[in-house]
């Protein structure tokens, strides 16, 4: 017998309605026997029912009774263990799958216009053909980062990334400072270099107390060419941030104090750089080598202030920069190519400091009124080697002096998702002799480079128009610190500069 319930409760349902509709105008009698009607069809509506869930109960109790089940023509497929997923996966990828396990890929495409304006310059009526003499100019520019991250286990990770670069003299790329690669030679292939290539060894078992509440959080031993540890606690003062060391470096987190209001963590960080290897050419000597050895400490306290959503996150370090025969030995030239950016040199094999050991003191806060991100931030460097006075045998100027440099600058906002924006103003002054120029912010000039012997002011802005594409904006207003005679470092006398960046940075 075939039962179909739903048809009959639209059914009853109708006849409700109908019912309900003609009543509105019917007597009482009529009323009374359509109400005794539909109590008849309840009935008989429940007793279908309860007949229904009888025949029900039998069946499973006999086990499906006279019901036959048609054969279905597809199997069940049990559960995948997870063991054998694992197998399928690797079996079909040929185990590459436990290389890629933990594999991060990341990288950056930056298209860049770039325009330049000089103004002083000395000579009254100057043309391309005059000595020194720079142009306004104008390009386009791209920039191509690439690489990934493995990690093998919580203590172990390599890593690699290239990047693009220009190529200047006898195929080597004279300016360690800048991956942009300029949009010009007709056409031609640009280049890709090797950016990164390093390990990283993080042992759980250096993570120990020291008593009083205090511990070693973290230790860290890397190795190759990598990302500088040093930004942390300086400025591009010092560090532009497209220089990648090549050594080691080893840095001890620790953790001081831990309380509901205050926390107070540090660091210690070395470092033990190649600058240059010499000592395979047939006139070297062991001597020749160029190194780096340098140390920074950092305190961190992190503390409430009433009226702040977040806490404030402060930083205070110390850098020593203790650079060995870089200064003679043309240990600052690569391919022949000065790399003294500002550093004035007294003959053509030796710069006129005379030595580079660089003291530097950095601090910056980080509070966050109403949610907005702000951070002053400050630092002082000073030479502690150089060797002021010292005459310098192919210039007569007065760029052997100049052993400090100094910043300062405020950053409002940050650029993490859509949206987002960050503005920025930083003042800076370099003096000839305080920093290596080699390695310092390389847009803080002309446009060959930027280096020591400089002063000026720095605004950027940025907006974020998805979490990943970013639009930024930057303006250089730089001028020279002494008076020369003769062009040096892209300058003439008292030629200042006015460079502007407009960006667009894709991140994958």
């Amino acid at each position: 017998m075939k039962h179909y319930p739903f048809t009959k409760l639209a059914s009853i349902f109708v006849v409700c309605f109908l019912t309900f509709t003609s009543s509105v105008f019917a007597s009482d009698a009529e009323l009374m026997a359509l109400v005794q009607n539909m109590q008849k069809q309840m009935n008989e509506l429940q007793t279908i029912v309860m007949a229904q869930k009888a025949e029900l109960q039998a069946l499973k109790t006999s086990g499906g009774g006279k019901i036959a089940m048609v054969p279905s023509s597809v199997e069940a497929i049990p559960p995948m263990s997870e063991a054998e997923f694992t197998q399928r996966l690797s079996d079909s990828t040929g185990g590459a799958n436990k290389w890629l396990k933990d594999l991060k890929l990341s990288g950056d495409i930056r298209l860049r216009y770039e325009a330049f304006g000089l103004h002083g310059n000395p000579n009254s009526n100057p043309t391309s053909t005059t000595a020194g003499y720079q142009d306004a100019r104008n390009r386009f520019r791209i920039r191509l980062r690439y690489g990934f991250e493995k990690t093998f286990n919580p203590e172990m990770k390599v890593g690699f990334s290239m990047a693009t670069g220009d190529k200047t003299t006898n195929g080597y790329n004279t300016d360690p400072i800048s991956t942009n690669q300029s949009m010009t030679n007709d056409f031609n292939f640009k280049n890709i270099w090797v950016e990164k290539a390093y390990a990283t060894y993080t042992p759980e078992w250096a993570k120990v107390g020291l008593g009083a509440g205090m511990e070693i959080s973290g230790f860290e031993v890397t190795a190759g060419k990598f990302n500088n540890p040093f930004e942390k606690g300086s400025t591009d003062m010092i560090w532009d941030r497209d220089l990648k060391p090549e050594g080691v470096y080893e840095k001890v987190d620790l953790k001081l104090l831990d309380t509901e209001n205050f926390d107070l963590k540090a660091y210690l960080l070395s470092m033990q750089s190649v600058l240059m290897e010499t000592g395979n050419s047939s006139t070297a000597t062991s001597n020749k080598d160029a190194n780096l050895f340098a140390y920074q400490a950092g305190l961190n306290p992190v503390f409430y202030i009433p009226g702040m959503e977040r806490p404030v996150d402060a930083l205070s370090a110390i850098s020593v920069y203790n650079y060995q025969n870089y200064d003679n030995n043309s240990n600052w030239q690569i391919a022949s190519v000065s790399q003294a950016n500002g550093n004035p040199s007294y003959n053509t094999n030796q710069l006129s400091a005379k030595g580079f050991n660089i003291l530097s003191f950095y601090q910056e806060v980080n509070f966050y009124p109403h949610g907005i991100p702000v951070k002053p931030f400050a630092e002082f460097a000073r030479n502690m080697s150089n060797t002021s006075g010292f005459s310098s045998a192919t210039q007569n100027n007065s760029m052997q002096g100049g052993a400090d440099a100094w910043s300062l600058g405020l950053t409002l906002g940050k650029l993490v998702k859509k949206r987002d924006w960050q503005g920025s103003y930083q003042y800076k002054y370099i003096g000839a002799n305080s920093v290596v120029g080699a390695f310092n912010d390389s847009d803080f000039g002309g446009y060959n480079y930027g280096g020591t012997d400089k002063a000026g002011s720095v605004i950027k802005l940025g907006y974020n128009l998805t979490d990943y594409l970013t639009l930024n904006g930057a303006c250089f207003l730089v001028r020279p610190i002494t008076q020369r005679d003769t062009t040096a470092n892209g300058m003439q006398v008292d030629q200042s500069v006015r460079r502007f960046q407009i960006d667009m940075t894709y991140k994958f």
